[in-house]
């Protein structure tokens, strides 16, 4: 007498999310949150850093209350967020960097001119 397949993973080959060892329970540590790139990210890219903080804020919430899957894609958009912000950050960074040179070269070039202050109609 036959009650049907053996017990085993549903058809269509289920598997755990991501965190989950094999056994289906969630991993001891909950993912990263990402909060430095995203602190960062404020200074870069305001919006974008302030968006991606609310979602870094929200893994460790999440993991506590249960909700796993909810905290490992908050952890993933922290992540992308935190990325773009770091880039702004470091653009800015770079944009500051030039910025300064050009001025120091430009202070240096009118200095260096001899009839300098005095011009010549």
């Amino acid at each position: 007498m036959s009650y049907g397949p053996p017990p085993g993973p549903p058809p269509g080959g289920f598997t755990p999310p991501p965190g989950y060892p094999s056994g289906g329970q969630p991993a001891a540590q909950p993912p990263k949150n990402y909060l430095w790139m995203n602190i960062l990210g404020i200074l870069g890219c305001t919006v974008i850093g302030i968006i991606g903080l609310v979602f870094s804020l929200q893994v460790n919430k999440k993991w506590e209350m249960g909700d796993y899957a909810g905290a490992e894609s908050a952890s993933s958009t922290a992540k992308i967020l935190g990325i773009i912000g770091v880039i702004g950050f470091a653009i800015g960074i770079v944009m500051l960097l030039l910025s300064i040179i050009f001025t120091v070269m430009l202070g240096a070039a009118v200095t260096s001119d001899p009839s300098y202050p005095y011009t010549t109609p």
